[in-house]
Parts: structure tokens; sequence; C-alpha cells
């Protein structure tokens, strides 16, 4: 007979695979995402899709581990095993060369399908290692096997290093071609532990099954509807942020490692504690942070500070979400289906955010939705039966709905009834007209993309970061001396096609856009394009590959003005982005590239791609004055200039105040293998 392990060696192995499994599950998630930009754009639905695959395989992965109780450990070992080295066939993790282009297709039912294609089977087969771990625990000899609970909370500070070590350590420090490889050791690493794991169950003696556990379907949905609602924050949250910000692994992992963090502190044995703070925190929180939910938009200040909030208001909301879970867990005879109830609520929930809210909502109402949602199934202190028990239920949830309304929730809910609201797969748009009926605002989330004076004397002036003093202003301008007459001109983002009024008789014009919600809100509520270049060609899809279909050296200008929300999208501003400008403008042609940004400063990142690729750059950097007499509305602006003659650059810089860029010493060239954002993150406002 085969001895059985000591439990020194049996816990640290278990804890070893748990946490070995969860941190390789949980570091292909950005790894992937990082990976699919450059494909899809530098949208927040990216990662909300993204999310919504994830948890949808994790929920097929534990009704697999909960199946397989059934059978005896020595059986399970064979079956999982051998889903290890079927899943290995596509090593190293990254897209499926064969699938198809995106084209007109769906792009959330195409990110499914190209998730499921190239990272499917891996991704099934580690997530259901962490509840099959627990259950062959159980059927060890460990004095321990009888709350095998402690490996969840392992599990989910795996996957909260894996969160933290990704955007600090793996992305900064390696490409993706030295990440793809280095998971792939991981993932065999990973089986032999699982190998190991399985034997252990053969020395104790006990590779039989557990008896069955009987559990009402009033527990299980409990279950489920509280996973759901903490899974939905979690997206609602994320899309917030990244909305306000930029579609990256930083920002995609924040709102997951706390929401990761509140599991392994509900499920430690300090979780008791924590939850019962949590308890009486979260209600005052929910008041003091979701009526503010609405005030988005009210400028950088508060983006910020709305975004800290909504970080502290998630963590505490799931910590106390989570730790009633884990004080209302099963034996160890109910594990399985616990945690496959668990991720049944997490698949709703990222259901919700990531598919059926985008199509019902018009603007991200599902955020407080959640918030309402959470503050009646939150256990609040005091009474938790009777009426008053009741009463102090409803009453927070009707004080929520309270300030959620004073914070601008009846301005926002009138602007949907109003179709002054457009939500797409890359962004939520509204197009506002001023109180006096003088200008009309177009914004991307909550950043203002566009102004159009509806006087007819003003109606063909552009404004905000394109006025004539800015620097694709004051580039327009002159483009006919550079080119002449006939210059062709390309435009990289439509917005509310302010730039079209720079066009000339006799110039060619095109506009790359990536959401055609975009051309139809350029077309129907703003009037530059029909006025100013009614022919101009509009080129719908990813510049990226929109741009790779044009003919070599067909432009003269290129304008870049990509942006989501208040940022442009990483893939724009890599050493092959640059490379695609390069061959469509002519040799001597002009990039015009649009760098405003509140949250990181990214002059350095231009010139050392210009430095890279062989091209001048200038900078214009345009602030307007304090009053301006006009009704002109003025935005401050960051517009780069290259090229790859010198003499065009001198030729522009001799009629403005174009100035030599900020160059810094940090970090390498940006790419699309190779890109961080931490060195150029703007950490205090000048």
């Amino acid at each position: 007979m085969v001895r059985p392990f000591p439990s020194t060696v049996l816990r640290p192995l278990y804890v070893l695979t748990v946490m070995v499994g969860s941190f390789l599950l949980f570091l292909v998630q950005p790894m992937i995402g990082r990976i699919v930009l450059p494909v899809l754009g530098g949208s927040p639905s990216v990662w909300t899709i993204a999310m919504l695959f994830y948890q949808a395989v994790l929920l097929a992965g534990y009704v697999y581990a909960h199946a397989l109780q059934r059978l005896p450990v020595r059986l399970q070992m064979a079956i999982h095993l051998g889903l290890f080295a079927a899943a290995s066939l596509l090593l190293p993790i990254g897209i499926a060369p064969w699938y198809p282009a995106i084209g007109d297709a769906d792009p959330g039912l195409w990110l499914i399908g190209l998730l499921l294609v190239s990272i499917g089977p891996v991704f099934f087969v580690v997530s259901a290692q962490a509840p099959l771990m627990q259950a062959w625990f159980a059927r060890t000899g460990d004095p321990g096997a009888e709350n095998p609970y402690f490996l969840y909370a392992a599990s989910n500070l795996g996957s909260f290093a894996a969160l933290l070590a990704y955007p600090l350590m793996v992305e900064p420090l390696f490409g993706l071609p030295q990440q793809r490889w280095a998971w792939s050791a991981g993932y065999v690493i990973l089986a032999g532990l699982v190998l190991a794991c399985g034997w252990s169950t053969r020395g104790a003696g006990i590779g039989r099954t557990l008896q069955t556990l009987s559990i009402s379907w009033q527990q299980r949905l409990r279950w489920a509807g509280l996973a759901a609602v903490a899974s939905g924050l979690l997206l609602s949250t994320t899309t917030h942020l990244t909305t306000d910000l930029m579609a990256m692994p930083l920002l995609w992992v924040v709102p997951l490692a706390l929401y990761l963090l509140s599991f392994v502190v509900g499920f430690s044995d300090a979780g008791p504690r924590a939850t019962a703070m949590a308890r009486r925190v979260a209600p005052w929180l929910l008041l003091l942070v979701g009526g503010p939910t609405f005030l988005a938009g009210t400028g950088p200040g508060w983006s910020v500070a709305l975004a800290l909030a909504g970080l502290a208001l998630l963590f505490v909301v799931a910590l106390a979400l989570h730790g009633g879970l884990a004080l209302d867990r099963p034996p160890p005879a109910g594990l399985t289906s616990f945690y496959l109830w668990l991720s049944v609520g997490g698949a709703v929930g990222g259901l919700f955010c990531a598919l059926i809210a985008p199509l019902i909502f018009s603007w991200p109402w599902e955020h407080p939705l959640l918030l309402l949602v959470a503050a009646m199934l939150l256990p609040w202190t005091g009474p938790k039966k009777g009426w008053f028990g009741h009463i102090r239920r409803w009453g927070a949830a009707m004080a929520l709905i309270g300030l959620m309304l004073a914070g601008g929730g009846l301005d926002r809910f009138a602007a949907a009834r109003a179709g002054e609201h457009v939500r797409s797969f890359f962004g939520t748009y509204s197009v506002r007209d001023s109180g006096d009926g003088a200008l009309r605002y177009l914004r991307h989330g909550t950043t203002l993309h566009g102004v159009q004076a509806l006087q007819p004397a003003l109606l063909r002036a552009p404004m905000t970061y394109y006025v004539p003093q800015s620097g694709v202003g004051h580039a327009m301008r002159i483009a006919p001396a550079l080119y002449g007459p006939a210059a062709r001109i390309g435009v990289v983002g439509l917005g509310a096609g302010t730039l079209a009024c720079y066009a000339q008789p006799g110039q060619a014009w095109a506009f790359f856009e990536i959401d055609p919600a975009m051309v139809t809100i350029a077309r129907r509520d703003f009037s530059y394009l029909s006025q100013c270049a009614p022919r101009a060609r509009t080129v719908v899809g990813d510049a990226r590959l929109t741009l790779q279909a044009e003919a070599p050296g067909s432009l003269d200008i290129l304008v870049v003005d990509a942006f989501s929300s208040d940022a442009i999208p990483l893939h724009m501003m890599t050493r092959e982005a640059l490379g695609v400008y390069g061959r469509v403008l002519r040799r001597d042609g002009l990039l015009l590239i649009h760098i405003t940004n509140r949250f990181m400063a990214l002059e350095p990142v231009i010139a050392a791609l210009a430095a890279d690729g062989g091209w001048h750059a200038r900078v214009l950097r345009y602030r307007p004055a304090a009053a301006d007499s006009t009704r002109l509305v003025s935005a401050q602006s960051n517009w780069v200039a290259l090229s790859r003659d010198p003499a065009v650059l001198a030729q522009l810089a001799a009629g403005g105040p174009w100035q030599d860029l900020a160059t810094t010493t940090q970090g390498p060239v940006w790419s699309d293998d190779f890109a961080s954002v931490l060195p150029v993150l703007r950490w205090r406002r000048d």
C-alpha cells in the first residue's frame, strides 16, 4: 500500500497547486486582452465581453468539476490529465491564426468566438482545478480535510497576485512572445502538480466519492444572486473607470484585483469580523458614493475622485456580499455545488453587463441599478426580521434613489427619453444642446469630443481642440502651401466631423472611423460634414486595418484623432501603427497626432517612436485665453507633427509656435508586443 502524504507536505502541495492554477488563470486574462486590442481597438467593451467569456468558461469548468465528483479520484485524475494534454495542443496561447477577420460581424460575438477557439480549452481545464483540488483534498487523511475552504482563499490570493504582477512586472519587463511561452511553461508545471495531488489521495487510501448533500433551491438561488450582484458591480465599475482613462490591463485589473481581494478576506479566518465591518460601512458608502455616480464629466478632479471612491465602494460591497457567502458555505460534501452556483451568479452578472444592458440601456444605467440591488441585498445592521428590518432595508434603498436623482439622474433620464444618448460596442455618446440653444455638444463617456455653434454665421467654425490656433488648425491652413491645392487628407477618428470645415476646393478628404454609431451621429446631429465636405469618403472599421487597404503613398496629410473617451487607444501609438501611417503617406507627407490627455504624458512616447522610425517631430501646445469675446468654444490641446522630411517640419514651424518634444529615457519604444503606461502616467497634475 502506498504511504499517505504527511500533512507537512500535503497542505503546501495543495496550496501551491491551487495558487499556481489561479495565478495562470488570471494572468491569461489581461494578457489575451492585450493581444486582441490591436484587432478591436481601445474600447472598454473589449474587456467586458472578455470577462463574460471568462465567467462562462469558468462556469463550464465548475460544472465539469462538480460532475466528476461522482467518480473515484483515480478516474477523475485520468480524465483531467487527459484534458490537460489535449488542451496543450493550443500552446503557446495567442490568437488563432486561422480565425476569420472581423469584417462586418458583430464585434462582441466575434470576440467571444475568437476567445473560444484561441484559449477556450486551456482556460476551461485550468478553471476547473481550484474546486477539483479542494474536493480531492477533502478525500485525503489530512486533519483539515473537513474544512478545505482555506484553499479557496489561497486560490483567490493566487488570482490577486497575478493581477498585480501583470501590469507592475510582467507587462513592463516582457514582450508578448515571452509572456506566452512563460505561461505555457507554467501550464506544464501545473499539470505536474495536479498529478501529485491526485496521487496524494491514493496514498490516503480513500479514493472514493463523497457523500451527497441535499441543498435547497432557495439556498442555491441565494448564492447565485449574491454572486451575480458582486460580479455585475465589478464589470460596471470597470466600464466607468476605463471610459475615463484608457482601455489597458493596468486599469482592467484594479477593480478585478479588489473584487478577488474581497474573496480572500471574506473566506479567511478574519472573514467574519471583516464582513461585519463591511456590513456597517457599506450602507453609508453607498449613500455617499452612489448619488454622485451621475456627476461624472464635471471635470478631471471629479473623475479621479469618483473613480477612487467607486473602487472603494466596489471592495466594501463585494466584501459584504462575499463574506455573507462565506458564512453560508456548506460542508465539504456540498463544496463543488457551492462553487457551481457562485459561478452561475458570476456568469449572470457578466451576461447582464456585457450583452443585455448595452441592448436595453442607452446610458450605463446598469451601474446605479446594481448599486440599488446591492442596497437591498446587503445584510444591514440592526433587526434582520420583521417590519422594522424591512423598513430599514427599503428606506436605505429609497434614500440611495433620492441621492442618485439629486446627483443628476433626472437629467440623465430625460436625456435618454429624448434620444440624446447613443450606446454601441465602442462607447456611450451623448448629444446635448446648451440651455440657450446656441451650442451643440458631443461627449464620449465623460469627455467632450466636439462642439458646433448653431447660429448660421458660426455653423462652419471649428471649435474645441480644432480651433485655428491649435496644431491641426495651423497645419490645415498651410496645407495648400505644402502640398498644393489638391492635397489628399485622411483623418482617423470622425467625432462630430469638425475637421471637415478645413476642407478647401480641390482637396480629397477621407475619414476613417471605427464606430458606425459615430458616423450616424456626425451626419444626423451635426452639419460639419454636409456643409464643408459633402463628398468626403467615410471608411468604417479599425484604422489599423482600413488604412492597410489604401494605396501606398496615397495621402499627403494624415490626422490621427482617435480617442476612446479621454484616451488614445494604445494600439494606435505603437511602432507597428507608425509603420501603417508611414506606408499610406507620401515620403514627405505630414502626420498629425492628437495627444491631449489628462492622465498620461505622451510626448516622450511619440518622441521615442519618431526616433525609432526615422521621423522628425514637433509639438504645438495650445492654451486658450482665459476670456473669449466670441461664442467659439476653445479647448487646450497638444498636437504632434511628424514627417520623414525635415524641410516639411521646418516650413510648418516657420508659421507657428511649434516646439521640440519632451523626451525621456524611461522605457523602450512601444510596440504591439511591448508597451507599458507606468512610465508616462501623470502622478501629479501640473
